[in-house]
Protein backbone atom coordinates (compact mmCIF):
# COMPACT_ATOMS: atom_id res chain seq x y z
CA UNK A 1 0.00 0.00 0.00
CA UNK A 2 1.76 3.02 -1.23
CA UNK A 3 1.89 6.14 0.96
CA UNK A 4 0.50 9.58 0.05
CA UNK A 5 3.37 12.08 -0.45
CA UNK A 6 3.16 15.35 1.61
CA UNK A 7 3.70 17.61 -1.89
CA UNK A 8 0.38 16.22 -3.76
CA UNK A 9 -1.72 16.16 -0.77
CA UNK A 10 -0.45 19.65 -0.10
CA UNK A 11 -1.04 20.71 -4.51
CA UNK A 12 -4.35 19.60 -4.08
CA UNK A 13 -5.37 21.32 -0.43
CA UNK A 14 -3.76 24.61 -1.54
CA UNK A 15 -5.44 24.41 -5.48
CA UNK A 16 -9.02 23.45 -3.70
CA UNK A 17 -8.92 26.44 -1.31
CA UNK A 18 -7.81 28.63 -4.54
CA UNK A 19 -11.31 27.72 -6.13
CA UNK A 20 -12.92 29.47 -3.12
CA UNK A 21 -10.52 32.37 -2.68
CA UNK A 22 -8.32 31.28 -0.07
CA UNK A 23 -5.04 31.85 -1.21
CA UNK A 24 -2.15 29.84 0.55
CA UNK A 25 1.24 31.10 0.48
CA UNK A 26 2.53 28.94 3.62
CA UNK A 27 0.87 25.52 3.50
CA UNK A 28 2.47 23.40 6.47
CA UNK A 29 1.80 19.85 7.15
CA UNK A 30 0.84 19.64 10.65
CA UNK A 31 0.71 15.80 10.50
CA UNK A 32 0.26 12.65 8.21
CA UNK A 33 -1.41 9.07 9.14
CA UNK A 34 -4.53 8.39 8.21
CA UNK A 35 -4.99 11.60 6.41
CA UNK A 36 -2.30 13.90 5.77
CA UNK A 37 -3.06 17.55 7.27
CA UNK A 38 -2.17 21.07 5.62
CA UNK A 39 -2.68 24.19 7.61
CA UNK A 40 -3.20 26.59 4.79
CA UNK A 41 -1.15 29.54 6.68
CA UNK A 42 -1.82 32.29 7.12
CA UNK A 43 -5.11 31.26 7.18
CA UNK A 44 -7.15 29.46 10.35
CA UNK A 45 -8.15 26.57 8.21
CA UNK A 46 -6.83 23.02 7.73
CA UNK A 47 -7.13 20.33 4.43
CA UNK A 48 -7.51 16.74 6.01
CA UNK A 49 -6.31 14.88 2.68
CA UNK A 50 -7.97 11.19 2.80
CA UNK A 51 -4.09 9.51 3.05
CA UNK A 52 -4.07 5.42 4.71
CA UNK A 53 -8.10 5.66 4.51
CA UNK A 54 -8.03 6.85 1.02
CA UNK A 55 -6.07 3.69 -0.31
CA UNK A 56 -8.17 1.34 1.82
CA UNK A 57 -11.68 2.51 1.73
CA UNK A 58 -13.52 2.73 -1.71
CA UNK A 59 -16.07 4.97 -0.80
CA UNK A 60 -13.93 7.54 1.22
CA UNK A 61 -15.47 10.48 -0.52
CA UNK A 62 -18.76 8.63 1.12
CA UNK A 63 -16.90 8.30 4.54
CA UNK A 64 -16.26 12.26 4.61
CA UNK A 65 -19.63 13.62 3.72
CA UNK A 66 -20.48 11.71 6.63
CA UNK A 67 -18.09 13.69 8.42
CA UNK A 68 -18.68 16.97 7.40
CA UNK A 69 -22.69 16.40 8.48
CA UNK A 70 -21.09 15.86 11.98
CA UNK A 71 -19.19 19.03 11.76
CA UNK A 72 -22.33 20.97 10.33
CA UNK A 73 -24.51 19.45 13.62
CA UNK A 74 -22.00 19.92 15.98
CA UNK A 75 -20.92 23.38 14.53
CA UNK A 76 -24.78 24.50 15.20
CA UNK A 77 -24.50 23.63 18.80
CA UNK A 78 -20.97 25.11 19.67
CA UNK A 79 -19.35 22.32 19.92
CA UNK A 80 -16.64 22.65 17.03
CA UNK A 81 -15.46 25.58 14.98
CA UNK A 82 -16.61 25.76 10.69
CA UNK A 83 -14.42 26.10 8.48
CA UNK A 84 -14.70 29.20 6.46
CA UNK A 85 -14.08 27.09 3.44
CA UNK A 86 -17.70 24.58 2.57
CA UNK A 87 -16.29 21.86 3.88
CA UNK A 88 -16.74 19.45 1.19
CA UNK A 89 -16.35 16.71 0.54
CA UNK A 90 -13.91 17.84 -2.60
CA UNK A 91 -11.72 15.97 -5.11
CA UNK A 92 -8.59 17.17 -6.54
CA UNK A 93 -5.85 14.84 -8.37
CA UNK A 94 -7.84 11.66 -7.13
CA UNK A 95 -7.72 12.65 -3.63
CA UNK A 96 -10.82 13.38 -1.38
CA UNK A 97 -10.64 16.28 1.30
CA UNK A 98 -12.60 18.33 3.42
CA UNK A 99 -11.63 21.59 5.36
CA UNK A 100 -11.52 21.91 9.19
CA UNK A 101 -11.20 24.87 10.81
CA UNK A 102 -7.50 25.45 12.67
CA UNK A 103 -7.62 24.53 16.51
CA UNK A 104 -5.27 25.43 18.60
CA UNK A 105 -4.21 22.72 20.91
CA UNK A 106 -1.76 23.19 23.86
CA UNK A 107 1.26 20.99 23.14
CA UNK A 108 1.85 20.67 26.46
CA UNK A 109 -1.29 19.84 27.69
CA UNK A 110 -2.02 16.75 29.92
CA UNK A 111 -5.82 15.23 29.58
CA UNK A 112 -7.52 14.86 32.75
CA UNK A 113 -9.21 11.36 32.72
CA UNK A 114 -12.47 13.04 34.65
CA UNK A 115 -12.55 15.77 32.01
CA UNK A 116 -12.13 13.33 29.32
CA UNK A 117 -14.69 11.16 30.22
CA UNK A 118 -17.20 13.75 30.59
CA UNK A 119 -16.59 15.18 27.45
CA UNK A 120 -17.09 12.14 25.64
CA UNK A 121 -20.15 11.94 27.17
CA UNK A 122 -21.44 15.28 26.37
CA UNK A 123 -20.35 14.53 22.50
CA UNK A 124 -22.58 11.44 22.99
CA UNK A 125 -25.49 14.10 23.88
CA UNK A 126 -24.47 16.59 21.13
CA UNK A 127 -24.63 13.84 18.72
CA UNK A 128 -28.41 13.04 19.41
CA UNK A 129 -30.48 14.11 17.03
CA UNK A 130 -28.49 13.67 14.23
CA UNK A 131 -30.24 12.55 10.86
CA UNK A 132 -27.79 9.99 9.24
CA UNK A 133 -27.77 6.73 7.88
CA UNK A 134 -25.48 5.14 9.56
CA UNK A 135 -23.53 1.91 9.33
CA UNK A 136 -23.42 -0.03 12.48
CA UNK A 137 -20.04 -0.19 13.52
CA UNK A 138 -18.75 0.43 10.17
CA UNK A 139 -14.98 0.01 10.97
CA UNK A 140 -15.60 -3.61 12.74
CA UNK A 141 -17.31 -4.69 9.10
CA UNK A 142 -14.54 -2.36 6.83
CA UNK A 143 -11.56 -4.15 8.62
CA UNK A 144 -13.06 -7.71 7.59
CA UNK A 145 -11.97 -6.80 3.97
CA UNK A 146 -9.03 -5.47 5.32
CA UNK A 147 -7.83 -8.74 6.78
CA UNK A 148 -8.91 -10.66 3.43
CA UNK A 149 -6.73 -8.77 1.54
CA UNK A 150 -3.58 -9.22 3.55
CA UNK A 151 -1.29 -11.95 1.99
CA UNK A 152 1.20 -14.17 3.90
CA UNK A 153 4.80 -12.67 4.96
CA UNK A 154 7.61 -13.37 7.09
CA UNK A 155 5.70 -11.85 9.76
CA UNK A 156 2.17 -13.68 9.26
CA UNK A 157 1.52 -16.73 8.07
CA UNK A 158 -1.47 -18.23 6.13
CA UNK A 159 -2.40 -20.19 9.08
CA UNK A 160 -2.20 -16.91 11.41
CA UNK A 161 -3.97 -15.21 8.91
CA UNK A 162 -6.93 -17.34 9.19
CA UNK A 163 -7.09 -17.86 12.44
CA UNK A 164 -7.41 -14.18 12.72
CA UNK A 165 -9.78 -13.71 10.23
CA UNK A 166 -11.93 -16.48 12.05
CA UNK A 167 -11.29 -14.03 15.35
CA UNK A 168 -13.07 -11.30 13.21
CA UNK A 169 -15.82 -13.63 12.56
CA UNK A 170 -16.51 -14.83 16.26
CA UNK A 171 -16.02 -11.17 17.40
CA UNK A 172 -18.52 -9.90 14.75
CA UNK A 173 -21.03 -12.30 16.10
CA UNK A 174 -20.60 -11.28 19.68
CA UNK A 175 -20.82 -8.01 19.52
CA UNK A 176 -24.27 -8.49 17.02
CA UNK A 177 -25.97 -10.04 20.27
CA UNK A 178 -24.52 -7.38 22.57
CA UNK A 179 -27.92 -6.07 24.72
CA UNK A 180 -27.20 -2.29 24.04
CA UNK A 181 -29.30 0.48 22.77
CA UNK A 182 -27.33 2.15 19.50
CA UNK A 183 -26.84 5.82 19.01
CA UNK A 184 -24.21 7.89 16.83
CA UNK A 185 -20.59 7.68 18.54
CA UNK A 186 -17.03 9.02 16.97
CA UNK A 187 -16.28 5.98 15.76
CA UNK A 188 -12.70 6.35 16.72
CA UNK A 189 -12.49 7.65 20.08
CA UNK A 190 -8.99 7.75 21.14
CA UNK A 191 -6.89 10.30 23.20
CA UNK A 192 -5.07 11.29 20.11
CA UNK A 193 -8.34 12.72 18.58
CA UNK A 194 -9.62 15.01 21.50
CA UNK A 195 -7.33 18.21 21.87
CA UNK A 196 -6.92 20.67 24.60
CA UNK A 197 -7.52 24.50 23.58
CA UNK A 198 -8.04 27.57 25.24
CA UNK A 199 -12.19 26.95 24.78
CA UNK A 200 -12.13 23.57 26.20
CA UNK A 201 -11.41 20.01 25.36
CA UNK A 202 -12.27 19.32 21.57
CA UNK A 203 -12.67 16.64 19.70
CA UNK A 204 -11.88 16.24 16.04
CA UNK A 205 -11.46 13.21 13.43
CA UNK A 206 -15.32 12.29 12.45
CA UNK A 207 -14.66 10.52 9.74
CA UNK A 208 -15.46 7.04 11.07
CA UNK A 209 -18.83 8.48 12.80
CA UNK A 210 -21.09 5.17 13.03
CA UNK A 211 -24.16 3.88 15.07
CA UNK A 212 -23.92 1.43 17.90
CA UNK A 213 -23.48 0.99 21.67
CA UNK A 214 -21.66 4.11 23.43
CA UNK A 215 -19.27 1.35 24.94
CA UNK A 216 -17.45 1.23 21.59
CA UNK A 217 -16.44 4.75 22.09
CA UNK A 218 -15.00 3.90 25.52
CA UNK A 219 -12.90 0.95 23.90
CA UNK A 220 -11.51 3.11 21.31
CA UNK A 221 -10.66 5.50 24.28
CA UNK A 222 -9.27 2.05 25.92
CA UNK A 223 -7.68 -0.54 24.07
CA UNK A 224 -4.55 0.84 22.98
CA UNK A 225 -3.54 1.40 26.86
CA UNK A 226 -5.15 -2.60 27.82
CA UNK A 227 -3.14 -4.27 25.14
CA UNK A 228 0.00 -2.47 24.73
CA UNK A 229 0.28 -0.59 28.26
CA UNK A 230 0.59 2.84 27.37
CA UNK A 231 -2.33 4.33 25.06
CA UNK A 232 -1.80 8.07 23.00
CA UNK A 233 -0.08 10.38 24.76
CA UNK A 234 1.25 7.91 27.41
CA UNK A 235 -1.67 7.61 28.99
CA UNK A 236 -2.29 4.45 30.40
CA UNK A 237 -4.74 1.74 31.68
CA UNK A 238 -5.53 3.69 35.12
CA UNK A 239 -6.31 6.59 33.36
CA UNK A 240 -8.41 4.85 30.70
CA UNK A 241 -10.55 3.36 33.58
CA UNK A 242 -11.01 6.60 35.46
CA UNK A 243 -12.43 8.15 32.15
CA UNK A 244 -14.88 5.50 31.57
CA UNK A 245 -15.97 6.06 35.49
CA UNK A 246 -16.12 9.80 34.68
CA UNK A 247 -18.33 9.08 31.57
CA UNK A 248 -20.27 7.20 34.03
CA UNK A 249 -19.75 3.32 32.79
CA UNK A 250 -17.72 0.63 34.80
CA UNK A 251 -14.26 -0.16 33.47
CA UNK A 252 -14.78 -3.82 34.54
CA UNK A 253 -18.08 -3.98 32.07
CA UNK A 254 -17.01 -7.65 30.18
CA UNK A 255 -19.30 -5.76 27.22
CA UNK A 256 -16.41 -3.48 26.74
CA UNK A 257 -14.00 -6.25 27.46
CA UNK A 258 -15.50 -7.66 23.89
CA UNK A 259 -15.46 -4.58 22.46
CA UNK A 260 -12.03 -3.51 23.06
CA UNK A 261 -11.05 -6.96 21.13
CA UNK A 262 -13.13 -5.67 18.70
CA UNK A 263 -11.72 -2.05 18.72
CA UNK A 264 -8.02 -3.96 17.99
CA UNK A 265 -9.37 -6.14 15.24
CA UNK A 266 -9.96 -2.93 13.09
CA UNK A 267 -6.64 -1.15 14.86
CA UNK A 268 -4.02 -4.36 13.97
CA UNK A 269 -6.10 -4.84 10.44
CA UNK A 270 -5.41 -1.24 9.28
CA UNK A 271 -1.98 -1.00 10.66
CA UNK A 272 -1.24 -3.88 8.75
CA UNK A 273 -2.91 -3.11 5.43
CA UNK A 274 -0.92 0.61 5.26
CA UNK A 275 1.99 -0.68 3.90
CA UNK A 276 5.45 -2.40 5.08
CA UNK A 277 7.27 0.92 4.39
CA UNK A 278 5.35 2.08 7.55
CA UNK A 279 7.97 0.07 9.70
CA UNK A 280 6.94 1.68 13.21
CA UNK A 281 2.82 0.64 12.28
CA UNK A 282 3.58 -2.81 11.39
CA UNK A 283 5.42 -3.20 14.91
CA UNK A 284 1.98 -1.92 16.34
CA UNK A 285 0.10 -4.14 14.57
CA UNK A 286 2.21 -7.36 15.26
CA UNK A 287 1.71 -6.68 18.80
CA UNK A 288 -1.83 -6.29 18.65
CA UNK A 289 -1.85 -9.66 16.83
CA UNK A 290 0.20 -11.13 19.38
CA UNK A 291 -2.46 -9.66 22.30
CA UNK A 292 -5.54 -11.10 20.05
CA UNK A 293 -3.81 -14.86 19.68
CA UNK A 294 -3.02 -15.00 23.23
CA UNK A 295 -4.27 -12.32 25.69
CA UNK A 296 -7.79 -11.30 23.54
CA UNK A 297 -8.28 -14.78 22.47
CA UNK A 298 -10.90 -15.04 25.16
CA UNK A 299 -12.81 -12.17 24.94
CA UNK A 300 -15.77 -13.29 22.70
Amino acid sequence: MSSLPNDRAVRAAVSVAAEYGLRCTEPVVLGRMSNVLVHLAPHPVVARVAGIMGDLRDGAADWLAREVAVVRHLGGRGAVTVSRLPPGPHLCDGLALTFVALERPDPAAVLDPAETGMSLRRLHEGLRGLELELPRLGLLDECATWWDRLSPDADLSEETLARLRDRHAEVRAAVDGLESADQVLHGDAHAGNVMATPRGLVWTDFEDVTAGPPLWDLACLAARARVLGEGEGGYGPEWADAAIRAYGADPRDPRLDLLVTARTLVVAAWALSAGAERTRLRAAGLDRVRWLLTEGSGAA
